[in-house]
């Protein structure tokens, strides 16, 4: 009985395996595709937003990535939001996230809220944690009020922002909402194409 079990683990895991492996392969292809529109000589911006704040939540680093590319195309000043106590990726982090989600129980944020009022046109970017905002992103947008100022989300993510954005339009108050862009995931070989990406998308808002 106990061969069996261990036989049929087995097997379990070989087909988790091989379902994740055909995903991360469909990724690849995706976005191989994608940021092939995007190779060639590096694009450069082509307008001006005046006063730019660029707020983001990074868990990674790759938002931070995102988020600082912006700041220096735009010339703004940029805001990390950062929690009361740290988050770390445990075993239980995604379990744990999904109870929060759900419950709309949101990290303490550590630090002072910035000063929006400043600003003609706010980035806001954060990760996409269970097919939405990541909680700290949430917990944020729970504390501001964006008084009719222009914003403009950002996601990154491995492969799907699920409802990111309608989440976000729907939690972010008095915003004008400006047009989203999400990034996944990618290794450093896409570095110069996601620059002329964020250009690109820079010079369309």
């Amino acid at each position: 009985m106990f061969k069996y079990v261990l036989y049929l683990l087995a097997i379990m895991i070989a087909v988790g395996l091989a379902v994740g492996g055909i995903h991360l392969y469909r990724v690849a292809v995706k976005n191989k595709k994608e940021m092939a529109a995007y190779e060639g000589p590096a694009a450069a911006v082509e307008r001006r937003f005046g006063r730019v704040l660029v707020v983001y939540y990074s868990l990674s680093g790759h938002t931070r990535e995102i988020a600082e590319k912006i700041k220096a195309l735009t010339g703004g000043d940029i805001y990390e939001i950062k929690t009361a106590e740290e988050i770390k990726t445990t075993p239980w982090f995604y379990l744990t996230l999904r109870r929060q989600i759900k419950e709309k129980n949101y990290p303490v944020l550590a630090g002072k809220l910035p000063d929006l009022s400043r600003y003609d046109i706010i980035f806001v970017g954060a990760p996409v944690w269970w097919y939405t905002m990541a909680t700290p992103l949430s917990a944020f947008l729970e504390q501001v009020d964006f008084q009719g100022r222009k914003v403009v989300p950002f996601s990154t993510q491995g492969s799907n922002y699920g409802s990111y954005f309608e989440d976000f339009t729907t939690q972010a108050k008095h915003a004008e909402i400006q047009r989203a862009q999400s990034f996944n995931n990618l290794p450093s070989k896409y570095d110069e194409a996601v620059d002329n990406k964020i250009v690109q998308w820079l010079n369309n808002l």
